[in-house]
């Protein structure tokens, strides 16, 4: 699936104040309906959660998750906050946690 990347502080900011969120053991998510059909996904990962190179992996193993999910409803804009202590997760319990909290918020 494709999407876009949520890059500007402004935009982060309007769907922590405006959008809904749902949570789990290792991750967070907040979203809210966008105007157009795109599917745009933000990723924030705390310095509390490892070193640079523990979030980046993080961070591109959500992206995977992501990009291989054909099942996501695109018109959505996203964040995905990973918690203190998902420095340990691979890629299938990522993949299964990020699921979760997808259909927790009705977005498959």
């Amino acid at each position: 699936m494709t999407f876009e990347m949520i890059k500007k502080d402004k935009q982060f900011r309007y769907i922590y104040s405006r959008g809904k969120s749902f949570a789990n053991k290792k991750l967070v998510v907040y979203y809210i309906k966008s105007n157009d059909e795109k599917l745009r996904i933000g990723i924030s990962i705390s310095k509390k959660v490892g070193k640079a190179v523990v979030r980046n992996r993080l961070r591109r193993l959500i992206k995977e998750n992501i990009r291989l999910n054909t099942k996501i409803k695109t018109g959505y804009s996203m964040i995905f906050l990973a918690r203190v202590g998902a420095d340990d997760l691979d890629f299938q319990t990522m993949k299964s946690s990020i699921n979760h909290l997808l259909k927790k918020c009705d977005l498959t």
